[in-house]
């Protein structure tokens, strides 16, 4: 297996990797491809965080697909301009016959790590608390942290990269791209 950065002559392939990849997911709505394209299609897209996991063995077969991208809590009273800066875990896509070997939480790990080498503090999504939860996400209610789309807090995950660094920070968050 190998982790890379995507490329843009991967997006269409990663854009229906994406689509078929949910449709056999738990969680499902049809507009995880749409919303990767907005994502990756506005000025919050990091392209050194989007990325893509192959299998080398066959052919560069597209296997998983994970992007960070940066979002802001606003409201933030204790900050200037009362934002504070910080990254959203997007879609996490493994290849249906690839699931339940750890190649999710490889992805999730080495994006974290890569996460804290660009110089970020913290990262939020919207996810299964019992599948985050491995990897030290915590509800974001506990940092009072709510979200404009009024998603229930055990759903609303958030990671410190930098250990205390949500302490006294409070806002909302606008998942939409």
């Amino acid at each position: 297996m190998i982790i890379r950065q995507e490329t843009e002559q991967d997006f269409p392939l990663i854009d229906d990797f994406i689509k078929t990849s949910f449709e056999t997911a738990q969680h499902y709505d049809g507009t995880e491809q749409d919303y990767v394209i907005k994502l990756r299609g506005g000025n919050t897209y990091i392209p050194e965080l989007a990325l893509v996991m192959t299998d080398e063995k066959n052919g560069d077969k597209l296997i998983g697909h994970i992007m960070l991208t940066k979002v802001s809590i606003k409201g933030v009273t204790t900050m200037p301009k009362n934002t504070f800066d910080i990254l959203l875990l997007a879609a996490v896509a493994i290849d249906v016959d690839h699931r339940n070997k750890g190649l999710g939480s490889t992805l999730i790990r080495e994006a974290l790590a890569r996460s804290k080498q660009e110089g970020y503090a913290a990262v939020i999504l919207a996810g299964d608390p019992r599948y985050y939860e491995r990897f030290g996400f915590v509800s974001a209610g506990k940092f009072n942290i709510k979200n404009k789309q009024n998603i229930p807090d055990e759903n609303v995950l958030v990671y410190e990269i930098v250990s205390g660094i949500l302490d006294g920070i409070e806002g909302t968050v606008d998942f939409s791209a």
